[in-house]
């Protein structure tokens, strides 16, 4: 449900004011990302350096793509899902080509 009008007008003027005490976690930049977010960043960062070590700096075609599949994968939805079903596959056919 969501916030009644007061309260976001609260939280508004005192946010433009500098005091953040009333801002939600994740949504002001000030108090930084809550913990979910942290965490997915994280695992964003450990696939990206472990698809860095899969592929050779020899096929930048490849690594380019399974890079930015890296990146698509990170949000949310449809797509991302679809990204990471795609980098599994490419990593599936670099594999067998070694």
């Amino acid at each position: 449900m969501a916030d009644p009008d007061a309260l976001r007008m609260r939280r508004y003027r005192a946010h433009q004011a500098g005091d953040h005490h009333l801002c939600v976690v994740g949504r002001c930049k000030e108090l930084g990302p809550d913990a979910d977010q942290q965490k997915a960043a994280e695992a964003t960062a450990r696939l990206m350096a472990a698809v860095r070590e899969e592929f050779p700096e020899s096929d930048p075609l490849s690594l380019a793509l399974a890079e930015r599949l890296v990146e698509l994968s990170a949000g949310t939805g449809v797509a991302s899902v679809q990204a990471a079903r795609a980098l599994a596959e490419l990593v599936a056919f670099q594999r067998e080509q070694v």
